[in-house]
């Protein structure tokens, strides 16, 4: 009998990736849509006025590409003048296309809450049947809006979640490490980073119990609770800046952990 082939580690799953093409996303935003995607990108934020700006800006494309968003801000009580650029792009009409008009953006303060319970509180308030969790330092390249409404309109992904492709901003050795470090944590683990975003249906974030009350790695309960074969990861990037980046030995440290099954609440004091 001829040997069986090996087979891949059952503790590292591969994750089955939706790779959207440019000419997938083109017909979609050529051909007028049916229906108009309901969507809601819920911001948790902490002192991160900074870099609040430059995540908000991409999301002003969104009503051209057929999307109707709405933005929801959940402050835990920012001392740098987060609210006030939350308030300034809520208040002025978005640059570009007539068709963007206003961001529709409500601000909530939650303060001393956890992220995991800021991004529940947001998605409460939210109003969309699709959820975007992202961080204030992730910034969406363009045709973000594009590939996530062919992604929301196929019916085989009302169950499943996606996330973005990871890029830290620059082209320095840090940069470039955390490039590939996100791609192995998405191809051999399963278990995206939180700065990816993650994009799910209301209504199945529920059936999984919803975003886990923690101060960090609620990212990581969510992708286990989904499964890394329900998770597509969309060719067009989530950009962050490295230079705030937390210590990479911690973050490290922390996975690690968590993939031997070490509860995330345990874990609440390592990374981010």
């Amino acid at each position: 009998m001829p040997p069986r082939p090996p087979m891949d580690p059952p503790h590292l799953p591969r994750p089955r990736p939706l790779r959207t093409r440019e000419a997938d996303v083109e017909a979609a935003t050529d051909r007028p849509a049916p229906k108009r995607l309901s969507l809601s990108v819920v911001i948790p934020t902490l002192n991160d006025a900074d870099r609040l700006a430059g995540c908000l800006e991409p999301l002003a494309s969104a009503a051209r590409r057929g999307i109707d968003l709405d933005v929801v801000v959940v402050d835990g009580g920012s001392t740098d003048g987060t609210l006030a650029v939350a308030e300034h792009f809520a208040g002025r009409e978005s640059a570009g296309d007539q068709e963007t008009g206003r961001l529709e953006i409500q601000v909530l303060v939650d303060e001393g809450a956890g992220r995991g319970a800021r991004m529940q509180a947001g998605a409460r308030a939210a109003v969309g049947e699709w959820l975007l969790f992202l961080r204030p330092d992730s910034w969406l390249d363009r045709g973000w809006d594009a590939t996530i409404v062919v992604f929301a309109s196929e019916e085989r992904n009302r169950d499943r979640a996606a996330v973005f492709d990871l890029a830290p901003l620059g082209r320095t050795e840090d940069a470039v490490r955390g490039r590939r470090i996100a791609r192995w944590r998405n191809r051999w683990l399963g278990l995206p980073d939180g700065r990816q975003g993650f994009l799910i249906r209301r209504r199945h974030l529920s059936h999984l119990g919803g975003v886990p009350d923690l101060r960090s790695g609620e990212a990581l309960v969510l992708a286990r609770r989904m499964g890394s074969r329900r998770i597509a990861l969309f060719d067009v990037a989530a950009r962050v800046n490295t230079d705030a980046q937390r210590p990479s030995w911690a973050n490290g440290v922390k996975l690690f952990l968590f993939s031997l099954r070490i509860p995330a609440r345990w874990l609440q004091g390592f990374g981010d």
